[in-house]
């Protein structure tokens, strides 16, 4: 079997799970996965075997099913990457960031007000989640990095998972001036060495999230992600 087969459905298929395409709830066999791929079987049952433990599908009798999430549940994914990526910022911190790497953070901050000023949703959505890998980076740890890009696999816990919509201007602009003073503070407290603090404002930093999804589903927007849980209405 070929490694590139089976990472290449892996990453196929989990794009559709993440971006909504495919449903909670839809069944998945290896067979008819095979035929629409163009690969055999064996990849494919590989590739859905790692989304079963990434949590994205369940398994049963039949096969597979595309698993869908109780309301709980996105907010506690939510919750889970603030408190990976709070650790990530603290460990940045306690080690200590080099001045290029301070410079590179401030050189990012730049960016997001130029950002804010022109109201761009798709540019802000790509710098915000580079800052946050950048962020994360800094740990210096493989095993913190892992668990956080991990958790960005779940379809709504993402620090872009829910784009604010620009329709809704005011909610738009106020989101994203609070997503910079948080960024702001973080960087701050990373460059003067305070741990804790990094850790406290990167879990607040997070819960802005929550207001996201509760809004998403109140005004309808175009989430996909919406797809995969239960009772979002």
């Amino acid at each position: 079997m070929s490694e590139l087969q089976w990472k290449s459905a892996l990453y196929d298929l989990r794009s559709q799970i993440v971006s909504g395409e495919l449903v909670g709830g839809t069944k998945l066999r290896a067979s008819h996965l095979a035929g629409e791929m163009g690969i055999s079987r064996t990849p494919i049952g590989e590739a859905l075997i790692k989304l079963e433990g990434e949590g994205l599908l369940v398994r049963d009798k039949s096969g597979f099913t595309v698993r869908s999430f109780a309301l709980d549940e996105v907010h506690d994914a939510i919750d889970l990457r603030g408190l990976l990526e709070g650790a990530a910022v603290q460990r940045a911190a306690e080690r200590g960031i080099s001045d290029v790497e301070l410079k590179q953070l401030q050189g990012m901050l730049l960016e997001f007000d130029r950002v804010l000023k022109g109201g761009d949703v798709a540019e802000y959505d790509q710098l915000n989640v580079e800052f946050h890998h950048t962020l994360t980076g800094l740990s210096g740890s493989d095993i913190l990095i892992a668990e956080v890009e991990r958790s960005y696999r779940f379809p709504f816990a993402g620090p872009s998972a829910f784009p604010t919509q620009q329709s809704d201007s005011d909610r738009f602009r106020a989101s994203l001036i609070v997503g910079q003073q948080h960024h702001q503070q973080i960087v701050s407290a990373i460059a003067k060495r305070e741990g804790g603090r990094a850790f406290a404002l990167m879990c607040e930093h997070a819960r802005l999230a929550h207001e996201n999804v509760r809004a998403a589903i109140e005004a309808r927007e175009h989430a996909p992600q919406l797809a995969l849980v239960r009772n979002a209405k």
